[in-house]
């Protein structure tokens, strides 16, 4: 496929490097939608997505939306539900770090993060931090992918895990995700998970992605 005949929302989602795992889902999922009455395109401009961005689950919710019945119907719910999970994150999120009532650090590129990070007051974003928060952008039944520099976040300092449903994913799944810039992380790692705005431990969440199927 050319990248160039893609609509705009496609063409940043392969190229922008701040919007984050969550950032992007939602520029794919847009610019699907505007490919969407033809059935063809949007097939091939999944199948060219998902081989331009090996790193990043919400693909494989995405495809198998496009693959529904109902495509259009099946896009629209991913990103309403992803929109309220945000949302129910970064409230937990700032929550949790309001109760910690120390320093925080975080890793880079995730959307979600920098949401916590805007409703925090300063004497939470400077000083010597004592927690982490990082984003995820894949998560398996027991390993985190994500970028770069987690893991020594997550031998540093006790380190929260925010993020969305749409970046669980089953074993199989996960083991076909990766790229140079990303990471591998255990699960178990991390002090606990933010999930659609609920705080679970690793364990918890790592069950519920071994329950999806491929």
């Amino acid at each position: 496929m050319d990248q160039a005949t893609l609509p705009t929302p496609l063409r940043e989602a392969v190229t922008v490097t701040t919007a984050g795992a969550t950032g992007v889902a939602r520029l794919v999922i847009q610019g699907l939608l505007d490919l969407i009455d033809d059935p063809a395109a949007a097939a091939d401009a999944t199948e060219f997505l998902t081989a331009r961005l090996p790193g990043y689950a919400p693909m494989w919710h995405i495809a198998n939306a496009v693959r529904s019945a109902e495509p259009a119907e099946a896009l629209r719910r991913i990103r309403a539900e992803l929109d309220h999970a945000v949302e129910n994150t970064v409230k937990a999120a700032v929550t949790w770090v309001g109760e910690q009532g120390v320093p925080v650090t975080y890793a880079p590129s995730s959307s979600i993060v920098k949401q916590i990070l805007a409703q925090l007051p300063e004497s939470l974003r400077t000083g010597e931090p004592a927690v982490a928060l990082a984003g995820a952008d894949a998560i398996g039944p027991d390993t985190v992918l994500n970028i770069r520099g987690t893991r020594e976040l997550a031998e540093t300092l006790p380190t929260l895990i925010v993020t969305t449903a749409l970046k669980l994913v089953p074993a199989p799944v996960f083991a076909r995700l990766g790229a140079p810039v990303f990471e591998h992380i255990p699960l178990d790692g991390f002090v606990g998970v933010v999930l659609d705005g609920e705080l679970l431990s690793p364990g918890e969440v790592g069950r519920r992605a071994a329950e999806l199927r491929e």
